[in-house]
């Protein structure tokens, strides 16, 4: 997965887990998924006296934020993503870029299935910033709703597809002699084979130590290392002839659809 879509998932799984009284270790600025970032804040969007939109910061980091979440009694955070459906570009070719590939949301829920909605915007702010922490993300609230809590997730079955896809991408990637690809996939298949044992994953500290069962921990770490969707130079940048070019693509969309699908639930173990 990408930078901003481990963000994500790594704020809801500690966010949960701060929710469920749990004593987590400080997110910003030690979280992995933080090493690039001088600021992640959340803000919500109000009217001035004049009607313009603006935005009012409500906290200044994630541990700010979680802190937040229990102060107005939030039940817990559920990660989902909502199909762009470009039609001069797939979701799977407009992954490489920020703001492409699916808008990936938070749901916060409170009691009587209320729930308010957070997305990130990813900005750079200083290309020779110190320790390369060159972006600046914002976490707003959009939306609030009356929602209907999800039912939990079959992991079991999900494994079970994401292995299916990632034997079939890792053969055609074997036939054509796909170099880094072929270990990719490989290693996300090692990981889910032995349900967890061997993690491959560049992310260890997705969630809070313990806190995911071994299968959804195992899912999240296979995602990340056949996420293969970037810009230049990644799986989405090669082209095969005739009957294999259309091979490739039913491959490799298969497995795009299959991984957003998988973090998500594998994500929302944490929500309990």
């Amino acid at each position: 997965m990408n930078g901003p879509i481990a963000q994500i998932v790594a704020l809801t799984c500690h966010g949960n887990a701060f929710l469920q009284g749990i004593s987590v270790e400080k997110f910003f600025p030690g979280n992995s998924t933080c090493m690039f970032c001088d600021r992640v804040n959340f803000v919500t969007v109000e009217k001035s006296l004049f009607g313009k939109l603006k935005e009012k910061e409500i906290a200044k980091t994630p541990d700010e934020w979680f802190r937040f979440l229990r102060t107005s009694g939030a039940a817990g955070i559920c990660l989902f993503r909502t199909p762009q459906n470009d039609p001069h570009i797939s979701d799977r070719m407009s992954a490489g870029f920020i703001g492409g590939g699916g808008i990936w949301s938070m749901e916060v829920m409170f009691p009587k299935n209320r729930s308010e909605f957070w997305i990130a915007r990813w900005e750079v702010w200083n290309q020779k910033a110190p320790e390369d922490r060159i972006w600046r993300v914002t976490y707003g609230h959009v939306s609030g709703e009356i929602t209907v809590n999800p039912e939990p997730a079959d992991l079991q079955g999900t494994a079970m597809r994401l292995t299916q896809a990632l034997r079939d991408i890792h053969s055609f990637s074997m036939k054509h002699d796909c170099g880094g690809f072929t270990q990719c996939f490989a290693d996300a298949l090692e990981t889910l084979d032995s349900d967890g044992k061997k993690l491959h994953g560049y992310h260890k500290d997705l969630a809070h130590p313990g806190y995911l069962s071994d299968q959804a921990r195992a899912i999240l770490d296979a995602c990340q290392r056949a996420w293969v969707f970037g810009g230049m130079g990644s799986w989405n940048d090669m082209w095969f002839d005739g009957n294999e070019q259309k091979e490739y693509e039913k491959v490799s969309d298969r497995l795009f659809k299959v991984l957003n699908q998988a973090i998500s639930e594998a994500a929302n173990e944490s929500c309990r």
